[in-house]
This record gives structure tokens, C-alpha cells and sequence, in this order.
């Protein structure tokens, strides 16, 4: 326990002095209230017709707080996996593209624990963000509740709670991401894998398979799809979509472990 309390700390500040979380952290804390407030108030100001008005048609009805908080939720289920996946990216695929990763040889640390503890960092990093984004939503969503007499009650309460959990799945769906950066030992062939599961996931969504496809549960189940196909994901396909995190992050450790030359 004491070399990955010590892999984690050592993790935790290569991160912060990274490029990525410097980028990354105020777009994605900053485009979830951004994107819930805006597309609904653009919704219900009457001023997209067309095409546009039939896609925003769903927020330009029913309680205030609670589509603000709903729409929070489906914006979160694909940002987290992408920015999830930029970050493992970055993380696992350029010290082994660039020869960096040759170092870890020669540490007294496994490399199995500086992987988990890589996981480990670049997730909390993520739900970190999850977290300040739903928070940021709700505040901004309550200044925008009273100020039109609008009620701020359990049902807006209840979509904050299925953004957060939504925004959580998300970022452990992109654990497996950093599988394939050990794999291929690229971040733009891990880029490529993350541009193709998203592509893959629309496709299963049209065929029907999106209730028990992992990639497409957070974003069906905050109501993407509409409120039938948010029905439609039970807590089975919640579980199997929870673990694909641990899964992920075991077999990463277990490819570190193996690491023979880099």
C-alpha cells in the first residue's frame, strides 16, 4: 500500500503539471452549465425554427430546473467519455510513443501500481470535474428558477442526482481507453479507437441495441433517446455499464506488468 500511496502522489502532481486537465478542465467544467442553460433558454425563446426547433422541441417544455438538469445529464454522458478518453490518451499513450515510459524500469515501484494508480488519477480527475459541473448546473439553474418564479423542487433534485451518476459512468467507460494506449502504444491510434466507439454506439442505438450497449447508457438513460428509451435501461445494463471501470483498470495494470521493453 505504500508504493501506490506513493505512485499516487508522484501521479497526482505529474498531472496537474500536465497540459491536458489545463486544457480540458475549463471547457468541460465550463460547457455543461453553459449548454444546459443556453440550449434550453434558446428553446423556449422561440427564436430557432426549422429543423433546429424540432431538435430542441423536448426542452422547450415542462419544469425549468428540471430540463436544465436533464439536459445537464445527456451532455455529460458524451463529454466525460471524450474527455475521458483525450486524457488516458495522453496518459498511457505518449511516454510509451516517446520512449519515456523506459524510466519506469528502473523504480522500485511495480508498474502494475503506477498504472493503477494512472487510473486512478486520471479518474478521480474526471469525476472531479463531473462533480463541479452538476454543481455549477444547479446553482445556475436556481438563480435562473427564481428569477422567473419558477419552483425548484424534488424532480430537478432527482435529475441532478441521474446527471452526476450519469457523468460518473461516463468517465469510467473510458478506462478501457487506456488498454488501448498500452496496446498500440499511440495516442492518436487511442484517438482514432475513441472516435470509433462513439461512431459504433450510434449505430447500435439505431439498430435498437442501445439499452444494453455500455457506451450508449448514459446518454439513453438521461433521456437522449426520449423518455422510452430511457425506460428501457434497467438496472442490469446499469451494473454491466458500472463495471466496465474495474474491468478496464485490471487489465491495464496486468499489461503493465507484462511490459517487457518499450
Amino acid at each position: 500500500m505504500s508504493a501506490l500511496r506513493t505512485a499516487l502522489r508522484v501521479e497526482a502532481l505529474a498531472w496537474r503539471r500536465s497540459t491536458v486537465p489545463r486544457l480540458a478542465t475549463p471547457l468541460l467544467v465550463g460547457l455543461v452549465p453553459l449548454a444546459s442553460i443556453g440550449l434550453v433558454a434558446l428553446a423556449r425563446s422561440g427564436a430557432v425554427a426549422g429543423a433546429g426547433a424540432a431538435k430542441l422541441a423536448d426542452y422547450a417544455t415542462g419544469d425549468l430546473a428540471t430540463t436544465h438538469l436533464e439536459v445537464a445529464g445527456q451532455v455529460l454522458a458524451v463529454a466525460v467519455l471524450v474527455a475521458g478518453g483525450f486524457a488516458l490518451a495522453a496518459a498511457f499513450g505518449q511516454p510509451l510513443a516517446d520512449g519515456r515510459a523506459g524510466a519506469y524500469f528502473g523504480l522500485a515501484t511495480p508498474r502494475g501500481t503506477l498504472a493503477l494508480a494512472r487510473c486512478v488519477v486520471v479518474l478521480g480527475w474526471v469525476a472531479a470535474c463531473v462533480v463541479v459541473a452538476v454543481a455549477l448546473t444547479l446553482g445556475a439553474s436556481a438563480v435562473a428558477a427564481a428569477s422567473l418564479s419558477a419552483p425548484f423542487g424534488p424532480a430537478a433534485w432527482a435529475a441532478a442526482g441521474r446527471a452526476l451518476a450519469a457523468g460518473l459512468l461516463g468517465a469510467g467507460l473510458a478506462l478501457p481507453f487506456a488498454v488501448v494506449a498500452t496496446a498500440t502504444r499511440s495516442p492518436l491510434a487511442t484517438v482514432g479507437a475513441l472516435i470509433g466507439v462513439v461512431a459504433l454506439t450510434q449505430v447500435v442505438v439505431l439498430v435498437g441495441g442501445g439499452a444494453w450497449f455500455p457506451y450508449a447508457v448514459p446518454s439513453l438513460w438521461t433521456g437522449t433517446g426520449g423518455p422510452d428509451a430511457a425506460a428501457d435501461v434497467g438496472g442490469a445494463a446499469l451494473a454491466i455499464t458500472a463495471a466496465v471501470a474495474p474491468v478496464g483498470a485490471g487489465v491495464v495494470v496486468a499489461q503493465w506488468r507484462r511490459l517487457t521493453d518499450v
